[in-house]
C-alpha cells in the first residue's frame, strides 16, 4: 500500500465517499457468487462495504458521508452534449445494488447525500470547499482522477487501484509524483490531454507527458494558449486548431464547489449507529461478517454490546433470560476439579485455545486452553494444555469451533514429532464441530468465524474484549452456546446424517492423513528443475524471434502490443488496461500465428515452476515429508480440498503434471506408491439417480460406455464409432452432468451451435429418463431452494431465483451437478473412513497419504501391495450399493506418476 498523509489529524477527520465510483469498483473487483437469502446479488454492497470497513481501521474517521450521482450538470452538457455519452448502460445487476448500499448506509447512519442535476464530484467538491475553514481534515474516497483538482494540505484523496484493498492516498506532493503538476493545474491537464472515460475531447495528439510539460512550461491552460505560437511543430498546429475544444474541455473538467447541499458537517458523527437497525439490515443481505465488524465499532453503552463485570463473565442480555451466564474464572486447582467434574458427568464442555493473537491457534505456541461449563470457564496453561486435551477427547463430550485443528495439536501433523495420544482415541460421536455443523448449513457462507455463528445462530453480538483472558472466557461460553441451536438446526434441516456419519468420522482420517504427509525426492525435483528453466529460456528466444524483438513475456500490456499492434493478429476482449491476453484469448488466436502458442506453453511451465518446482521443496516438515493441509469447509459441493501445498491441481493429463508426480516417491526402498480411483463416478451416479434404463444397462454390459454413447447418438453400429465420435460422445457425457448447454458444447468441441444442440437432443432422445430427471432437479431447486446429495447434504442455489438470466442460469447448472458431483464426494469420504478403519483393523503398514477428488493415494510396502489392492478395490466398491457397478482402477509403481 502506498501512503502518505504526513499531518493528517486523525482524531479529527471526516471521509467523503464517491459513492457511484466506490460501488462500480466493488462490483467489478468482487465475484459476481454473493447472494441475499432472496437471490438479490450482492458482490458491489460486499466490496463497497468492505473498503468502508479499511477506510476505517486506517484512518479511523470520526464523520463519514457517502454521495450519489443524480444526473449531471446542464453547464457540462451545455459546453459539451456529448459528455459521458460513450458509457454503455449500467449493468442491471450493479443498479439493483444501488438502493441496497444506500440502505445500508442509513442504517450506519451515513447521511447519503443526492442532489439532483448534480454529480458526485461535485458533492465532493462542494463538502471539500466548506472544509476549507473546518478544523478537521478531510479525506476524499473516489476511484476518478478528476478529485485530485481537490487535494490541498487538509484535503487528500484516497483511490483504489488493483483491488480494493490496493489504495493510494494523495496529498499535494503525491499529486506531483503521479503527473508532475500541482492539484490546480489538473483542470488544465485533462483539458489538454483529454480523459476518453468522461468523452472529454481535450487537444487530440496531446498526451499526458506532453501536457505536464507544457503546464510545467507556462504554468497554465490559459499561458498555453497565449504562447501557442510559440509551440513548435506538430504539436503547435494541433494546439492552435484545438483553443476551443481546450477550453470547453476545461470547462467540463473542473469540479463545481457551488453543489446547494443541507448538511452540517460538524453535526455529523461517526459511530453513531443504532445497533439493532444496522442488524436488522445486514440480516437481510446476509452480510454476516461484516455485520461483526461493524457492530464492534458501536458506540459504548449500546444494548448489543456484551456486558463486563468484574471476574465475571456475562454473555447475553441478563434482562431476558440470559442465553449464557459464566461465573467466575477459574484456574489453578479449582480450575482441575471442575475439569474432573465435566468428565464424570457426561455434560458437554466446550474448548478454546488462545494464543498470542487471541485467534483459535497462534504461531507461537500454546498459551491458555479455555474449557466453558455451565458453572463457569476454567483455564489452564502452560504444560497442562496438551495433557487436558487429550483427556479431554479419550473422556469427555466437547464442542470447538475446529476439531480437526485441535486434534492436530496433540497428533501433529509431522512424523518427526511425537503424538499425544492415538488418532483411535477420537469418538466422533463425544465430538460437535462447530464449523462442520455450520458449513452443513449453509455450505456458501463466507465466514464460519465465532463471531459470525454468535451472529446467525444465537442472534447475539461477540465482542473480543480488551482483556485476552475474558476474550478466551467469552469465547469459551459463546462455543458451549452454539452447540445446541447448530445441533437442534441440522436435525430440523435433515443434514446431521451427514455431519454424524460422514463428516465427523473423517476428521481423525484426515489428521492422520497430514501428520503422515508424503514423500517427495528432491533430486527428481532439481532436475526437473534445470531442464524446465532450459526450457523456458528456449521459449522465451522462440517468442522474441517470433515477435521480432525482446520484450517481457510476462507483461500482458507488452505482450498484447506484439499480438494486435505489431503483429496485427485480432484482438478479442479488451480491459481497461489495454488488451487481453488471458487464456481464453491466447486460444483462440493458436492457428492463427505460432506465437500465442508459445505463449501459452511458457505459461504453464512458469507456472509449474513457481507453483510446484520451486514451492514444494520449501514446505517440508522436520521429518522431510510434504504435509499438506486437507479442507472439509472450503467446496460448496462437500469436495475436500488441499492447501499448503494444493496437491490437487498438479495436471493430471499434461506431460508436464505427469513429470511433477515423478517426484512423488517413497524414500524408502522397499515401499511403492499405490493409487486408487474410481472410474466415471459422476456418470454412475446419473445413471443411478435418473434410473434411465438405456444408461444403467450401458454400465452394467461392462462395454466401453463413451462407445456406446457415440454409437446410440450418432446412430452408428458399436463397431463403428470412430475415434472423434467417441470423443464427442464423452464431451457430451460430461457436459450433460454439469448442465453444459448447446452453446458450452459448441464451445469446448469448435462445432457450430445447431450441431451441439442436435447431439444433446439426441443425447436425450437415447437417454429419456435423464432429461426427466434433470428437469425435476430443477423444478425441485426452484420450488424448495435447494438441492441433496442421496445421502442428504444440501446445497443452497439463491441464484436460481435471481432476475439476472446469467446467474439463474448458474443456479440451474448448479441444481444439476450437486446430485452428482455431492454424492460422489460422499462416497470417495465414506471410502476413506472404512479403508482407515480397514487398514488399523489388518494391522497393515501402508500409510494413507492423499486424496485427490476421486482417487485415493497410499505409500505401501511391496510385499503389501496384494493385500492393499484387494482391500482398497473391496472397500471402494462396495461402500454404496447402486444399480450400477462402481469400478475402481488400482495401480501401484515407484512413484505417483508410475501407479497412475
Amino acid at each position: 500500500m502506498d501512503i502518505s498523509l504526513e499531518g493528517l489529524r486523525k482524531d479529527s477527520t471526516v471521509a467523503v465517499i464517491d459513492g457511484n465510483s466506490l460501488l462500480h469498483r466493488a462490483f467489478h473487483a468482487v465475484p459476481l457468487t454473493m447472494n441475499a437469502p432472496d437471490g438479490r446479488p450482492t458482490n458491489a454492497c460486499f466490496g463497497f462495504i468492505s473498503m468502508l470497513l479499511k477506510l476505517v481501521d486506517d484512518y479511523a474517521p470520526n464523520a463519514i458521508v457517502c454521495a450519489f450521482d443524480s444526473g449531471i450538470p446542464s453547464f457540462r452538457t451545455d459546453v459539451l452534449k456529448d459528455y459521458k455519452a460513450q458509457r454503455p448502460p449500467i449493468d442491471p445487476l450493479l443498479k439493483e445494488q444501488f438502493p441496497m448500499i444506500k440502505k445500508l448506509l442509513v442504517s450506519l447512519d451515513i447521511p447519503v447525500v443526492e442532489v439532483e442535476g448534480w454529480e458526485g464530484d461535485d458533492i465532493l467538491g462542494t463538502l471539500a470547499a466548506r472544509n476549507a475553514s473546518s478544523e478537521r481534515d478531510m479525506i476524499l474516497v473516489t476511484g476518478d482522477k478528476d478529485a485530485l483538482q481537490l487535494v490541498t494540505e487538509e484535503v487528500s484523496v484516497l483511490t483504489t487501484r488493483k483491488g480494493l484493498s490496493d489504495v493510494v492516498v494523495y496529498d499535494p506532493d503525491k499529486v506531483f509524483e503521479r503527473w508532475g503538476i500541482g492539484p490546480a493545474q489538473v483542470p488544465d491537464f485533462l483539458a489538454l490531454q483529454g480523459d476518453s472515460s468522461d468523452n472529454i475531447p481535450g487537444v487530440p495528439g496531446i498526451g499526458p507527458k506532453t501536457a505536464t510539460k507544457l503546464l510545467q512550461q507556462y504554468g497554465s491552460l490559459d499561458e498555453v494558449i497565449a504562447h501557442a505560437d510559440q509551440v513548435k511543430g506538430k504539436m503547435g498546429e494541433r494546439l492552435r486548431e484545438n483553443v476551443q475544444s481546450a477550453l470547453d474541455s476545461r470547462v467540463v473538467a473542473t469540479i463545481s464547489h457551488d453543489v446547494p447541499i443541507d448538511i452540517d458537517l460538524d453535526a455529523v458523527r461517526f459511530p453513531s449507529f443504532d445497533p439493532a437497525t444496522v442488524r436488522e439490515a445486514f440480516e437481510e443481505l446476509r452480510m454476516m461478517s461484516h455485520l461483526s465488524r461493524i457492530l464492534a465499532m458501536a458506540p459504548k453503552g449500546s444494548e448489543d454490546r456484551p456486558a463486563d463485570s468484574g471476574d465475571a463473565v456475562v454473555w447475553g442480555d441478563a434482562a431476558d433470560g440470559a442465553l449464557f451466564v459464566v461465573s467466575p474464572y477459574i484456574e489453578g486447582e479449582d480450575a482441575e476439579h471442575l475439569l474432573d467434574e465435566v468428565v464424570s458427568s457426561g455434560e458437554m464442555v466446550s474448548v478454546w485455545l488462545q494464543g498470542e493473537e487471541d485467534s483459535l491457534f497462534a504461531d507461537g505456541g500454546l498459551e491458555e486452553l479455555f474449557l466453558g461449563t455451565r458453572r463457569g470457564v476454567a483455564c489452564f496453561v502452560g504444560e497442562r494444555v496438551v495433557p487436558v486435551i487429550v483427556r479431554l477427547f479419550q473422556q469427555a463430550h466437547i464442542t470447538t469451533l475446529d476439531s480437526k485443528a485441535l486434534l492436530a495439536k496433540v497428533i501433529p501433523a509431522d512424523t518427526a514429532r511425537q503424538a499425544s495420544m492415538d488418532i483411535a482415541d477420537f469418538d466422533p460421536s463425544r465430538v460437535f464441530d462447530l464449523t462442520i455443523a455450520s458449513y452443513l448449513l449453509d455450505s456458501e457462507q463466507a465466514s464460519y468465524s465465532l463471531s459470525t455463528l454468535a451472529s446467525i445462530y444465537l442472534e447475539q453480538l461477540l465482542l473480543e474484549s480488551e482483556s485476552p483472558r475474558r476474550s478466551g472466557c467469552i469465547a469459551a461460553a459463546c462455543s458451549l452456546a452454539l452447540a445446541e441451536p447448530l445441533s437442534r438446526a441440522l436435525e430440523e434441516d435433515g443434514s446431521f446424517g451427514v455431519f454424524k456419519d460422514i463428516e465427523m468420522p473423517l476428521v481423525p482420517v484426515l489428521v492422520d492423513m497430514e501428520r503422515v504427509g508424503v514423500d517427495l525426492d528432491q533430486e527428481t525435483l532439481a532436475r526437473l528443475q534445470a531442464s524446465t528453466a532450459a526450457e523456458i529460456s528456449d521459449l522465451t528466444l522462440d517468442i522474441h524471434r517470433l515477435a521480432g524483438e525482446e520484450f517481457n513475456v510476462d507483461s500482458p500490456k507488452q505482450l498484447g502490443e506484439i499480438l494486435f499492434e505489431k503483429l496485427g493478429l485480432p484482438a478479442g476482449k479488451r480491459t481497461k488496461r489495454g488488451y487481453s491476453t488471458d487464456a481464453s484469448v491466447l486460444s483462440s488466436l493458436v492457428g492463427k500465428h505460432p506465437l500465442p502458442e508459445k505463449v501459452l506453453a511458457y505459461r504453464e511451465l512458469a507456472k509449474m515452476q513457481s507453483t510446484y518446482i520451486e514451492a514444494l521443496p520449501r514446505l517440508l516438515g522436520e521429518d522431510g515429508r510434504l504435509h499438506t493441509t486437507f479442507n472439509q469447509t472450503k467446496v460448496a459441493t462437500g469436495r475436500l480440498s488441499s492447501s499448503d501445498p494444493n496437491l490437487q491441481n498438479i495436471p493430471v493429463r499434461t506431460e508436464f503434471g505427469r513429470h511433477i508426480r515423478e517426484a512423488f516417491a517413497p524414500q524408502d526402498p522397499s515401499f511403492v506408491f499405490l493409487s486408487a480411483d474410481y472410474s466415471q463416478i459422476e456418470l454412475r451416479l446419473l445413471a443411478h439417480l435418473s434410473a434411465d434404463k438405456g444408461l444403467v444397462d450401458a454400465f452394467r454390459s461392462g462395454d466401453d460406455f463413451h462407445s456406446l454413447t457415440a454409437s446410440r447418438v450418432f446412430g452408428v453400429p458399436a463397431g463403428e464409432v470412430t475415434p472423434e465420435m467417441r470423443s464427442r460422445a464423452k464431451a457430451v457425457n460430461f457436459g450433460i452432468v454439469y448442465g453444459q448447454q448447446a452453446f458450452g458444447l459448441g464451445k469446448s468441441l469448435h462445432i457450430p451451435y445447431r450441431e451441439a444442440q442436435a447431439m444433446i437432443d439426441q443425447y436425450f432422445e437415447a437417454y429419456p429418463q435423464v432429461n426427466a430427471y434433470l428437469q425435476q432437479l430443477v423444478d425441485d431447486a426452484r420450488e424448495m431452494g435447494y438441492v441433496s446429495t442421496m445421502f442428504g447434504r444440501k446445497r443452497r442455489i439463491p441464484e436460481i431465483h435471481s432476475r439476472n438470466q446469467n446467474l439463474r442460469a448458474f443456479g440451474e447448472r448448479t441444481a444439476i451437478n450437486h446430485p452428482m458431483q455431492g454424492s460422489a464426494a460422499d462416497i470417495i469420504k465414506m471410502a476413506m473412513i472404512q479403508v482407515a478403519a480397514r487398514l488399523r483393523e489388518e494391522g497393515l503398514s501402508a500409510r494413507f497419504c492423499l486424496q485427490v477428488h476421486d482417487e485415493l493415494d497410499f505409500e505401501c510396502p511391496a510385499d503389501e501391495v496384494e493385500a492393499l489392492t484387494a482391500l482398497v478395490d473391496d472397500v471402494m466398491s462396495h461402500v454404496v450399493k447402486l444399480r450400477v457397478p462402481l469400478v475402481v482402477s488400482v495401480a501401484s509403481g515407484p512413484t505417483w506418476a508410475q501407479a497412475k
